[in-house]
């Protein structure tokens, strides 16, 4: 089914979180941020970019730490010894989080299912296996009856739900009876009701001043098809120190989604870092427990999702402080989905160099 989105609109402040970037926090419990660490400080970390930083140096030596010319054997000192556990306990935890991060793709009903965004118009619209689609007929083959039943949109938002004479329906778990009209609650107050029509699960979301149906189906071809995503190679030079300065209580920018539709977000401040010895910044926005950042480099577009890349940074201590891992950087779910409404990098947030860490590109669409 084609994603109907509406021509491009201004739209009015979003602050709540859950809504402000939906499409990256819909579920994203498995994409944990870095642990910061013992508290360092930042001067002395700045040009090492983590709190233990194996050089090159130290790498080419490892292999002659163990044994010397001769036959007197040498042991690592305890400073080696420390670098060498500090490095194993990264890339643990790295590859741990690359495996919750393809565990969470490859849920049933994840971003890879979406076989729908339906905006709705005021009036009825109906659901079904047969006929031809129309902006007030969804057609899907996994919708168990011809007519499955019929959505109405109300003056107010409100959606109102009821199925068809069929018992194929649920809402909440709690199955429909036949013509029994139900409410959806939609994304704004938290989580949505989950109605299930055949083999669909379907919420009410509200994105750019408007309802839709966000559809999936267990069935989806994307899903089935999904080979995985391509990732470069752990880089530790690639996690950085970082000052976060709050923003001013109130503060929004103007953020572009991939709908082409324009809306003012809060912002929570911004990240200082450097890298490789040059100074970067970027916004970052209320995230959950801690901060979401939106990002594009010179990558993006040539071996990087074209939309730009996500990340999840752990919240700032009293002091500011934290750190970026820029090998969590994660594809959003529009490089995997036409049917997603994901938010663009705001102005400013593009890195004047090439991230060669994280993942690279999603699965076409």
């Amino acid at each position: 089914m084609a994603d109907s989105s509406p021509r491009p609109r201004r739209g009015t402040p979003t602050t709540a979180a859950g809504v402000l970037f939906g499409e990256a926090f819909e579920s994203t419990d498995a994409f944990r941020p870095a642990a910061i660490g013992p508290s360092v400080a930042l001067g002395s970390l700045i040009d090492q970019h983590a709190a233990v930083r194996p050089s090159s140096l130290l790498i080419l030596l490892l292999p002659f730490t163990g044994v010397s010319c001769g036959t007197t054997g040498t042991n690592p000192g305890p400073s080696t010894t420390t670098a060498m556990t500090a490095m194993t306990t990264l890339h643990e935890e790295h590859t741990e989080w690359v495996r919750d991060r393809d565990a969470e793709l490859r849920l049933p009903e994840g971003w890879l299912s979406l076989v729908g965004l339906v905006w709705l118009e005021p009036g009825e619209t109906t659901l079904g296996t047969a006929g031809a689609p129309t902006p007030d007929r969804i057609v899907l083959a996994n919708a168990g009856a011809a007519a499955a039943g019929s959505f109405v949109l109300g003056d107010d938002d409100e959606v109102t739900f009821t199925p068809g004479e069929n018992d194929l329906c649920s809402l909440d778990g709690v199955p429909l009876a036949a013509s029994e009209a139900v409410v959806l609650t939609d994304d704004r107050a938290g989580g949505p009701n989950v109605l299930r029509v055949g083999g669909l699960h379907i919420t009410h979301i509200h994105r750019q001043e408007r309802s839709a149906l966000r559809i999936r189906d267990r069935e989806a071809e994307t899903l089935r098809m999904f080979a995985g995503v391509q990732r470069h190679a752990f880089d530790p030079d690639r996690r950085v120190d970082a000052i976060f300065e709050p923003a001013a209580e109130g503060a929004t920018v103007d953020v572009t989604l991939v709908t082409e539709f324009v809306e003012p977000h809060q912002v929570a401040g911004t990240l200082r870092f450097e890298i490789d010895g040059v100074e970067h910044a970027l916004l970052a926005h209320p995230g959950g427990k801690g901060l979401f950042v939106a990002f594009a480099d010179e990558t993006s577009g040539v071996t990087s999702y074209g939309g730009g890349r996500f990340l999840i940074v752990e919240k700032p201590g009293g002091d500011g402080r934290t750190r970026i891992d820029f090998n969590r950087a994660f594809n959003p779910p529009c490089s995997f989905t036409a049917f997603a409404t994901c938010p663009l990098p705001p102005p400013g947030n593009r890195l004047p160099l090439a991230m060669n860490a994280g993942e690279m590109h999603g699965t076409p669409h």
